[in-house]
């Protein structure tokens, strides 16, 4: 994926740089460390072995909403999902204090270089596990590899 750099963040213009969803998940996991110590971050909820508490980052939906030339707006849904022991007696509380510093620390966070920005937070407590959705607007480009014009000295004319 590309991203154009916010408004606000270090350096001045505009330039893109490429990340992929584990170089996205590695930022969040790097950015939210010191906020949420003892937290381990997995990349996709694990069913074995898992350290609590734990955040597991899942993909809810990708949606393409504009598109100009060759770029197109990916609006890429997310959700945190924050887990602790569930026979513990503080158990709401923590995901409480959870969604606090989430609320804190999520409006912008810094990936591959670029600030990025995130859209309609939000968080639930459904199932004994704190959701923390918010989605991402990225322009996204793809290289393509065709050719679009030729040579005008390949152009042979004909009349069939």
């Amino acid at each position: 994926m590309r991203t154009r750099r916010l408004p606000g963040s270090p350096g001045k213009g505009d330039f893109f740089v490429s990340f992929t969803l584990q170089e996205l998940t590695a930022a969040l996991a790097g950015h939210l460390a010191p906020h949420l110590p003892g937290v381990t971050f997995y990349d996709n909820p694990n069913q074995q072995g898992t350290q609590l508490p734990a955040l597991f980052l899942q993909k809810t939906h990708a949606r393409i909403t504009g598109k100009t030339g060759p770029r197109f707006l990916r609006k890429l849904g997310l959700d945190l999902v924050y887990l602790v022991d569930f026979n513990r007696p503080d158990m709401q509380d923590q995901y409480m204090d959870a969604a606090e510093i989430l609320d804190g620390h999520l409006e912008l966070f810094p990936c591959q270089g670029a600030l990025l920005r995130t859209y309609g937070r939000h968080w639930t407590v459904q199932e004994d596990a704190l959701h923390y959705t918010f989605d991402l607007k990225l322009w996204v480009s793809r290289q393509e590899d065709a050719v679009l014009m030729g040579s005008i000295q390949a152009y042979r004319e004909e009349v069939i």
